[in-house]
């Protein structure tokens, strides 16, 4: 997951499963899958990756990555609803259908935040509807856009994510993985053949201490290791060479 988007897309899912109305059966994995899906097949190449001694990599790394021609598709709505309706055909789980476009959801409208944004009515439209919160800098390096994240309002969303789950606890109490976790997935039931149920609750707990740490080293590494400049202004930082794209507002 280390080429994957930054913590919000990790933690978000606990909170979003909480606040669900009463009776809803859906699956935590689900939602949590469904918040990485649209990067899991493009962000490595978005960065690029080096092999056999060749780099591939995306010509236009931020085209590529969110709009058409490319795999911007993948940050759309209509793609969450596909993603949802092909899973439940295939195994007729309303659980994880549900999941997996809720997640898929929650990473496009979280997209929408920055300044390359997403193809949010695709295919019905091709405009990329962004907000401008923060620069998107994926198409400068991995580092570079890390960087950038964690000095401008983008670690500011993640560290918001990251308090709504702590003031949100109980969901990562062991009763409310009992009691409202593992009723609600048969994937749950079936891994306790084979792991005990502490392991479980280990995995469960996983993605929020994973983007818990995630945030404290990237913000270490870019402010104590580097001198990287915050700039929390709305579309920093500044020093992040722009990136133009034709702003569609949602409403």
């Amino acid at each position: 997951m280390a080429l994957l988007s930054w913590a919000t897309h990790d933690v978000e899912p606990y909170v979003i499963q909480r606040h669900l109305p009463a009776g809803w059966r859906v699956s935590f994995l689900a939602i949590l899958i469904g918040s990485w899906g649209p990067d899991i097949f493009t962000k490595w190449f978005v960065y690029g990756v080096n092999f056999g001694g060749a780099s591939i990599r995306a010509s236009d790394p931020a085209h590529f990555h969110r709009s058409w021609p490319g795999a911007g598709f993948t940050h759309s709505l209509a793609f969450g609803v596909a993603v949802g309706l092909l899973c439940y055909l295939i195994t007729r789980s309303r659980a994880w259908g549900i999941g997996l476009m809720i997640g898929i959801w929650a990473h496009v409208l979280s997209d929408t935040l920055d300044t390359n944004g997403v193809m949010l009515f695709f295919p019905l439209s091709l405009a990329r509807v962004h907000l401008d919160a923060w620069q998107y800098a994926g198409e400068t390096s991995r580092f570079m856009d890390g960087a950038a994240y964690f000095s401008s309002l983008g670690f500011v969303w993640d560290g918001f994510w990251l308090c709504m789950v702590l003031i949100n606890r109980q969901v990562l109490t062991l009763s409310y993985f009992r009691e409202s976790v593992l009723p609600r997935d048969g994937v749950w039931k079936f891994t306790g053949r084979f792991i005990p149920e502490s392991a479980q609750v280990v995995l469960y707990r996983g993605a929020f201490f994973y983007g818990a740490c995630r945030w404290t080293a990237w913000l270490i590494w870019a402010h104590v290791l580097h001198s990287y400049a915050f700039d929390l202004s709305w579309g920093g930082p500044s020093w992040v060479p722009p990136f133009a794209a034709l702003l569609v507002h949602p409403f």
